[in-house]
């Protein structure tokens, strides 16, 4: 299983197209900015370098990241024009998982249950969560199952192979690594909390990023999807 933080890779392989229309620097019909969609200056060391995605924009996209980034209020990926007006193909299915900034399977959690000794709400769907943090030396993780049930041996499957391939990932080498990771996730009202959603065959996938020292760091929660569709 392959981790893929969608769509940066579908972005970087259009202009990896789109840069070969600047022969000697120059493009006689130059391409559309994959971030707002005008086109980009006909002198390719015009355009700006974006500081999230290895591509080049216009000149005014590279001055609002560059506000946007002093803010800390980055323009999601998502949001760019070539991937709301679809432009970019999207991807296919494949043992390849995305990594999105946006949830797609709200339903998860519109039918809960209080477990016992608690006050907190969990979907009834949920076949079990890790916890994990950064002592500073290595990765502690730590395994919950409030149901008590063990999950079905294709969920603990997949489970298995997405936490691995996440933890493999060069974004969870250190904590530092994963903070600028963080610039990538879904931003909360806490500036140290961030959200990532994927999904497998078989789950959908909540991961929750917390960049504070001496906390837990990562809560991976996964929902298996036959129970969300028995419960609609």
């Amino acid at each position: 299983m392959k981790l893929l933080l969608y769509p940066k890779g579908l972005l970087e392989a259009a202009w990896r197209k789109d840069k070969k229309l600047y022969a000697d620097g120059d493009a006689a019909d130059p391409p559309r900015c994959l971030r707002c969609g005008a086109p980009l200056a006909p002198h390719l060391m015009v355009n700006a370098l974006s500081r999230y995605v290895d591509v080049q924009i216009c000149e005014a996209c590279g001055m609002d990241e560059a506000l946007r980034d002093a803010a800390h209020i980055p323009l999601p990926l998502e949001e760019w024009d070539a991937i709301k007006q679809g432009r970019l193909l999207r991807p296919q299915k494949s043992r390849d998982c995305y990594l999105k900034t946006t949830c797609g399977f709200d339903q998860v959690f519109q039918h809960t249950y209080t477990p016992p000794m608690q006050a907190t709400k969990r979907p009834v769907s949920e076949a079990a969560y890790s916890r994990s943090d950064y002592d500073g030396c290595r990765w502690w993780t730590t395994w919950h199952d409030e149901r008590e049930k063990k999950p079905a041996p294709e969920l603990v499957k997949e489970i298995d192979e997405f936490q691995s391939a996440l933890f493999k990932l060069p974004a969870f080498k250190t904590l530092d690594t994963m903070r600028r990771f963080c610039r990538y996730a879904q931003p909360t009202n806490d500036a140290t909390e961030f959200n990532l959603y994927s999904e497998t065959d078989h789950l959908y996938i909540w991961i929750r990023l917390i960049t504070r020292f001496r906390d837990y760091n990562v809560y991976v929660h996964y929902y298996d999807k036959a129970a969300v569709e028995v419960k609609q």
